[in-house]
C-alpha cells in the first residue's frame, strides 16, 4: 500500500513538472486568470442589476428571455465549432495551413447564414415561445418576455458567430482574446445602465457589447490568414471538401448540444411554470456563484485542452492523450475539491456580500443561498465530465455524444419533476448535481475503454 502510494506522489509529480513547463499549462493559467478577471467584471454586473430589479418580474422576463437566447446561440454557435476544431486539425497537419485558413473562414460564413435565417424564424414565433416556457407568467409579464426577446435577437446572431471565432484563433493556440473577449457585453451593460438604469438600456448594453465582440474576435481571426492573392482568389471559388464532412457532422453534435445544454432552460421553464414567482431569478444567481469555481477550472481546461487533445487524436498518439487526460483531471480536481467545500461553508456570506442591497433583500439571500449549497457539489464532475466530452468530441463519437446528451436531458427533466415538489427550488439543484455525477461516470468509462481500444488496434 505504501509503495502504491509513493508511486502516485512521484507520478503526480512528474506531470506536473512536465506541466508547468509546457505551453499547455501556461494556456490555462492565462486563460484561467482572464476567465475569472471576466467573471468578476460581471459580477460587478450581476450586482448592479440585483440592485437595481432584485428579482422583480421585470428581471424575470428579461433573464428568461436572455437565458433562452444564451442558450441557442451556444448550441446553433456550438456545432459546427465542435465539428470543425478536429477536422481543421487534421488538415492542418496533413495538408498545411493555407487548406486548413480556407476551411474555417468558408466555416464562419457557412454559420452565419445558418444563425441568421434561424434569428428570422424565431423573430415569428417569440410569443408562441414565451407562451410554452412561461405559463404561470401574467400577461403582461409573457408580453414583456416576447417583446425583450425580440429585441435581443441581434444578440443570438453575434454572440452564436463568437462561439466559431473563438475556437478558430484557440486551434492555433491562441487563447488570451477568446477568454478575454466574453467581459465586453458585462462592461458595455454597465456603461449603458449608468446611463440610465432601466431595462432599455440593459437590452442596449447586451446588444452592443455582443457586436463588439464579435468585431474583435472576427479582426484578431482575420490577422491569421495567407495573404497570397492566389489564396485569396480561391477562398470562394474552390470550397473545402472538409467543410462538407464538417457540415455533416455538424448536425450530431447541434442536436446532442442542444439536448445537453438544455438543462439551464428546462430547470428556468419549470420554475417559472410550476414554482412562486422569483424562483426563475433565484436559480440565475445561484448559477452565477457556480459560473466561478467553473471558471476557474472545467472552462480553461476545456478551451486550452481541446485543440492539443484533437492534435493528439490526429497524430494517433494514444498512450500521449491518455497521459494528458490525467495530468488534468488530476491538477485541475485537485483544486476544484477542495475550493467546492468552501463554497458550500460560506455560500450565506457570499451570496449577502455580492448582492443584498438595493431590491435584493435577506429573504432572496437565503433563497439563493440553500440552492447554491446544493448546486455547488456538481462542480467536480461537471470538470471531469467537460474534459473527457472534449476526448470524446476529437475522437469523433458522435452517435456517443447524441445518446449521453439525450440521457442527460432526460433524467435532469425528470429529476426536476420529483425533486421540485418536496423541495422547491433546491430540489432542481439537486436534480442537475445527480445528472452531472451519472454523466461524467459514464462518459469517463467510454473514454478509457476507447482509448484501451484503439491503443490495441494500432
Amino acid at each position: 500500500m505504501r509503495a502504491a502510494s509513493v508511486s502516485l506522489k512521484t507520478q503526480m509529480r512528474a506531470w506536473m513538472a512536465r506541466g508547468f513547463a509546457s505551453r499547455l499549462v501556461s494556456g490555462f493559467v492565462l486563460v484561467a486568470l482572464l476567465t475569472v478577471f471576466g467573471k468578476a467584471v460581471s459580477f460587478v454586473k450581476d450586482a448592479a442589476l440585483a440592485r437595481w430589479f432584485g428579482t422583480s418580474d421585470t428581471m424575470d422576463a428579461f433573464v428568461l428571455a436572455f437565458g433562452f437566447l444564451g442558450f441557442l446561440a451556444s448550441v446553433l454557435g456550438g456545432g459546427l465549432p465542435e465539428a470543425f476544431l478536429p477536422h481543421y486539425a487534421e488538415l492542418k497537419q496533413r495538408r498545411g495551413p493555407a487548406r486548413a485558413s480556407r476551411l474555417a473562414v468558408q466555416a464562419v460564413v457557412g454559420q452565419a447564414l445558418a444563425l441568421a435565417v434561424f434569428a428570422g424564424i424565431l423573430w415569428l414565433f417569440a410569443d408562441a415561445i414565451i407562451a410554452i416556457t412561461a405559463r404561470s407568467f401574467s400577461p403582461e409579464k409573457k408580453a414583456t418576455a416576447a417583446s425583450l426577446l425580440r429585441q435581443l435577437i441581434p444578440f443570438l446572431i453575434c454572440y452564436g458567430m463568437s462561439f466559431q471565432l473563438s475556437i478558430w484563433l484557440r486551434s492555433d493556440k491562441s487563447f488570451a482574446l477568446p477568454a478575454a473577449a466574453p467581459m465586453i457585453i458585462p462592461v458595455t451593460i454597465l456603461v449603458a445602465m449608468f446611463a440610465g438604469a432601466s431595462i432599455d438600456h440593459l437590452v442596449l448594453g447586451t446588444l452592443w457589447g455582443s457586436l463588439l465582440q464579435l468585431l474583435i474576435l472576427g479582426f484578431a481571426a482575420a490577422r491569421t490568414l495567407p495573404t497570397a492573392p492566389r489564396w485569396r482568389a480561391r477562398l470562394f471559388t474552390v470550397w473545402e471538401p472538409k467543410l462538407i464532412k464538417a457540415a455533416k457532422d455538424a448536425l450530431p453534435y447541434l442536436l446532442a448540444g442542444m439536448v445537453y445544454s438544455s438543462a439551464s432552460v428546462i430547470d428556468q421553464a419549470m420554475a417559472a411554470a410550476g414554482l412562486p414567482s422569483g424562483a426563475v431569478s433565484v436559480l440565475s444567481y445561484s448559477d452565477k456563484l457556480v459560473g466561478i469555481l467553473l471558471a476557474l477550472t472545467a472552462m480553461p481546461a476545456g478551451e486550452v485542452l481541446f485543440p492539443y487533445f484533437a492534435d493528439t487524436v490526429a497524430r494517433q498518439d494514444w498512450a500521449g492523450l491518455r497521459d494528458q487526460l490525467k495530468r488534468a483531471v488530476f491538477m485541475v480536481g485537485g483544486f476544484s475539491i477542495p475550493a467546492t467545500l468552501l463554497l458550500f461553508v460560506l455560500a450565506p456570506q457570499l451570496v449577502s456580500t455580492l448582492f443584498e442591497r438595493g431590491a435584493f433583500t435577506a429573504e432572496d439571500t437565503s433563497r439563493v443561498s440553500a440552492v447554491l449549497r446544493i448546486a455547488i457539489f456538481q462542480v467536480p464532475f461537471y470538470i471531469l465530465g467537460t474534459l473527457c466530452s472534449r476526448v470524446v468530441v476529437s475522437l469523433q463519437a458522435t452517435r456517443f455524444i447524441l445518446v449521453m446528451s439525450v440521457f442527460s436531458m432526460l433524467s435532469n427533466a425528470c429529476l426536476n419533476a420529483v425533486l421540485m415538489r418536496p423541495l422547491g427550488a433546491p430540489g432542481i439543484a439537486l436534480a442537475t448535481v445527480i445528472v452531472a455525477i451519472a454523466s461524467s461516470v459514464l462518459v469517463t468509462l467510454y473514454v478509457l475503454a476507447q482509448i484501451r481500444k484503439r491503443e490495441a488496434a494500432s
